[in-house]
């Protein structure tokens, strides 16, 4: 079989993978991107999450050319950061064919090959065939750390103590028909009673013209690195959508219908892939002092957004948090000289996880990630240990990351921030 050469492999296509590999195609690097959907953008394309939940400024030149198209196509709402997700598909992929980003959609990596700490090619199936593609080095954007699970690594999970993940959410969106809809549901399902029986966040509310977002499903107690139990996850998310379907038509969105929802879950915890450093709560609430690291490559702004993990509705707890660094030393996974992570899972204990995981955090960490291995390729470095953190930061500040943690605004819409 022959074998696929390329600089730089990134695994997932999502918001992070996708800024990744940008990033680094754009320096003049061979990458490919090896993504199981069939669009860039992840959650917030395939899964139908059209909204941010985190500050908007400072997080890349590629991030801001995201929003800066979606308002091109007039796909952004007013001031709101809800966005039509549909552009958001066409934008990403253009982004990176600009890029020159190798594609590869419905592909999935199963694989790995490594030569003690160095990991030196992946294998792929695709449209059922095996693909084998080498690197000098790899960025696990998966979400889950599928790449960095696959090659041996440590990582954490859900509860300390329980195990229990944050709960995954299917989304959806609807249309004004015009006329008052006939709400129907299946006998087998049962009719949410009120709003103390809703099973997430609320009944969803109208962007633009004439459409409603749901973010309003929540499954709990199933684990999305567990194939069966995520099929459950699927299979009750959509339960649960048409409930809360049926019941907005009658109490609140009479003339509105099912429009869409994700093609897939919305999984916020998978695995977490333990780094040179845990970025932990104690780090970024116990202190006065604005946290900033020396290996800062990205800021945190969004508020702690723990959902609870054992009831249904809006249970959790939501806490302010003054913007934070996150460190390289989070990106870099623990025994491996040439992976890095990027996006969700990254090395954080399960609180920081419900803030840094956001979108344009998410981005931000991204391009990073990028940028980073591509220096490591430009500077013939061993390993990712060996490049030049000023180097490093000098090249994002220039590509609009800022770096300084006071010079951004908390975002915590429950505590009355914008």
């Amino acid at each position: 079989m022959s074998k696929l050469d390329y600089d730089i492999i990134v695994a997932g296509g999502g918001t992070a993978g996708a800024a990744a590999a940008i990033a680094a195609a754009r320096r003049g690097w061979r990458v490919l991107l090896v993504e199981e959907q069939n669009c860039l953008g992840g959650a917030s394309t395939a899964g139908g999450v059209g909204e941010w939940f985190a500050s908007l400024e400072g997080m890349g030149d590629i991030f801001d050319a995201t929003v800066r198209e979606l308002e091109r196509f007039g796909a952004r709402y007013g001031n709101q950061k809800v966005f039509n997700h549909e552009y958001l598909k066409i934008i990403w992929q253009l982004l990176a064919e600009q890029a020159g980003v190798e594609l590869l959609f419905h592909a999935s990596i199963f694989g790995v090959t490594k030569e003690g700490n160095t990991l030196t090619e992946v294998q792929i199936v695709c449209a059922s065939q095996t693909l084998v593609a080498r690197a000098r080095f790899f960025i696990d954007a998966t979400g889950e750390g599928d790449l960095s699970f696959l090659a041996g690594a440590a990582f954490m999970q859900g509860d300390p103590q329980s195990g229990a993940v944050l709960h995954m959410t299917l989304t959806a969106w609807m249309y004004d028909t015009g006329k008052v809809q006939e709400p129907y549901l299946p006998e087998e399902l049962t009719s949410i009673s009120g709003p103390e029986d809703l099973p997430g966040l609320g009944t969803g509310w109208v962007v633009g013209s004439h459409r409603v977002y749901l973010n309003a499903t929540k499954v709990m107690g199933h684990d999305p690195t567990d194939p069966f139990s995520l099929s459950a996850a699927e299979r009750e998310a959509r339960r649960q959508l048409i409930r809360v379907v049926a019941y907005v038509q009658c109490h609140k969105f009479p003339t509105y219908a099912l429009a869409s929802s994700g093609a897939s879950i919305g999984i916020r915890e998978g695995r977490r892939i333990v780094g040179e450093h845990v970025l932990t709560q104690d780090e970024i609430l116990n202190r006065t002092d604005p946290l900033i690291f020396e290996d800062g490559i990205a800021v945190g702004t969004s508020q702690v957004d723990f959902h609870s993990l054992t009831e249904p509705g809006a249970a959790g707890w939501r806490k302010r948090v003054e913007p934070y660094n996150i460190p390289f030393r989070c990106l870099m996974v623990k025994g491996f000289h040439n992976l890095l992570t990027a996006g969700k899972c990254i090395s954080t204990d399960q609180v920081v996880h419900s803030s840094c995981r956001m979108t344009p955090t998410c981005c931000a960490i991204g391009q990073a990630a990028g940028v980073a291995a591509a220096l490591a390729l430009e500077t013939q470095a061993n390993t990712l240990r060996d490049i030049s953190i000023p180097e490093l930061r000098a090249i994002l500040s220039a590509e609009d990351i800022e770096l300084d943690p006071r010079k951004h605004r908390a975002y915590a819409p429950n505590d009355g921030c914008p």
